[in-house]
């Protein structure tokens, strides 16, 4: 045979040998062609055909934000198939893992957006929630003031796009999250303490490089006035006003406050970062006009001990409700006081100290947030008698057209028209108001007391709602605290103190690692 022929021979060969080769690798890793296929980060479109539920906030969204959102969402999803917890997993059932659950399915949220393109404005920056009562209310449905403060902050983060990762008061947990995406962190809110360790176990130091560094850490008190950050003032937290003078400076008269407010008492210039729960205008329950509910007193107090000298009632005889109830309602007919409460003690201290409401009280029962609302929405008048200090109830009173009684106490030198002087108040940032908001009656007086509900009584007012605690004011100082260079505030603080000038308040500064 030729050697041209024998040379062609062998060219059909080799290809035919390559063809069958090629067909084989083909066909062994058709299944791996097939998985990247089905990447959504090669084929995203296919995923939005899937039918999953939009939330409904989404709506409120801008143009662009939504789209965004839309699109994570169904990337999400996808991811989330592949991480189904454990149905028997009893962290679950019990809330002790709950949190960490929860944050990881973040994490994993914030990997995708990133990797996708499609994180929302701010999501890429990360606050955690690292206080007991912020775990109690969003685990548990925990509605006390810490709680109402946790749900005006979560609504606002989640609003502005921020990412939101749970805590607990885990201090091991904050320092793990902390050190996956440092760079990420805007601010951990927290107490010092909590029952998995404490911020000085987790805090940067010189020796400690990966721990979480004091100015990021801003501790949180739903009271105001204490002191303790290691860095300086405003690392305090708190959601109402301060109990002293130095706490509050003149109101600022753009706010248009209605006359009877005193020019004392702000916290808009206070030295602690004051972040406001929202309190909003009534819809659920609708507002109702003075003149169509009845002469109905709902006095604040959720437990019965709060009448009794554990509690320090701010009127300690028993007896005084019914006599006011037999004089007022010879005034005003049907008047009554209402109350809402249950006894909290346990079995055994119920039955070796029984205790009830005094007489001429009637009790409504234990209530959820709704029933509560609504039957104070149906009152003329809130009354206080001494306990609990700095509820959100009174706001929600005045925000429903309801005129809250506070009872005070003085010093020897007080003066009964400054407040500022005075020993104790019920609600403290309420001293700003005045009649006929705000009737400050003096503890154990008899007299006052009923001349406060009487005058309450004759004298209606409109809904209305202290500046300082609407949504505006709220999201105002929200954003100041998100926008706050904290770093370079906390140098200077840092290098005064080393150079022995100290600008900061408390027991609990020190020196600390940047």
């Amino acid at each position: 045979m030729p050697p041209t022929r024998r040379l062609s021979s062998s060219l059909r060969l080799l290809l035919f040998l390559l063809m069958i080769t090629v067909t084989g690798l083909v066909i062994v890793y058709r299944p791996t062609i097939s998985d990247i296929k089905s990447s959504p980060y090669i084929l995203p479109s296919t995923w939005q055909s899937m039918p999953i539920p939009i939330p409904p906030g989404i709506d409120e969204l801008s143009p662009k934000e939504k789209a965004l959102a839309i699109k994570q969402i169904h990337y999400a999803a996808k991811v989330e198939t592949k991480f189904r917890p454990n149905p028997n997993w009893g962290g679950r059932d019990h809330g002790r893992e709950d949190y960490k659950y929860y944050s990881e399915n973040e994490l994993r949220k914030l990997a995708v957006c990133m990797a996708t393109d499609t994180c929302r404005q701010n999501q890429t920056s990360v606050i955690i929630l690292g206080h007991i009562f912020n775990h109690f209310h969003i685990y548990e449905g925990y509605m006390g003031g810490e709680g109402i403060w946790t749900a005006s902050l979560i609504e606002t983060l989640s609003k502005w796009g921020y990412t939101i990762l749970h805590a607990r008061d885990d201090w091991i947990y904050m320092w793990y999250l902390y050190n996956q995406i440092p760079d990420m962190v805007k601010g951990i809110i927290a107490w010092r303490t909590g029952q998995f360790g404490t911020f000085e176990e987790q805090m940067k130091t010189g020796r400690r490089a990966n721990g979480i560094p004091a100015w990021q850490f801003f501790v949180y008190n739903y009271f105001p006035d204490h002191y303790t950050s290691i860095v300086g003032d405003a690392w305090n937290m708190h959601s109402e006003f301060g109990y002293s003078q130095h706490q509050r400076s003149e109101l600022i008269s753009t706010h248009n406050l209605p006359r009877g407010i005193l020019t004392r008492a702000s916290a808009l210039l206070a030295d602690f970062t004051f972040i406001p729960y929202v309190v909003e205008p009534a819809t659920i329950p609708p507002y109702i006009p003075a003149s169509q509910r009845p002469n109905q007193v709902y006095i604040l107090a959720k437990f019965v001990r709060y009448f009794y000298p554990g509690a320090q009632p701010a009127w300690e005889d028993r007896g005084i409700f019914l006599r006011a109830k037999e004089i007022l309602e010879k005034e005003f007919p049907g008047f009554e006081f209402v109350v809402g409460c249950r006894d909290d003690r346990n079995a055994g201290q119920q039955e070796e100290v029984p205790m009830e409401l005094p007489p001429g009280i009637r009790n409504l029962g234990q209530m959820d947030k709704v029933e509560f609302e609504r039957q104070l929405a149906n009152s003329r008048v809130m009354l206080g008698i001494g306990w609990p200090t700095l509820s959100p109830s009174p706001h929600v009173a005045l925000s429903l057209g309801i005129p809250f009684i506070s009872p005070f106490s003085m010093h020897g030198w007080s003066s009964l028209d400054d407040p500022e002087t005075w020993a104790s108040s019920q609600h403290h940032t309420l001293k700003t108001l005045t009649e006929p908001y705000v009737y400050h009656v003096l503890r154990g007086n008899e007299t006052q007391f009923i001349d406060a509900i009487r005058k309450a009584l004759s004298t209606p007012i409109e809904p209305f709602i202290l500046p300082l605690m609407t949504r505006d004011h709220h999201e105002k100082q929200v954003n100041k605290w998100l926008n706050t260079d904290w770093k370079a505030k906390a140098a200077k603080i840092l290098e005064n103190r080393k150079n022995g000038k100290e600008t900061e308040n408390g027991n609990e500064i020190g020196e600390f690692t940047l």
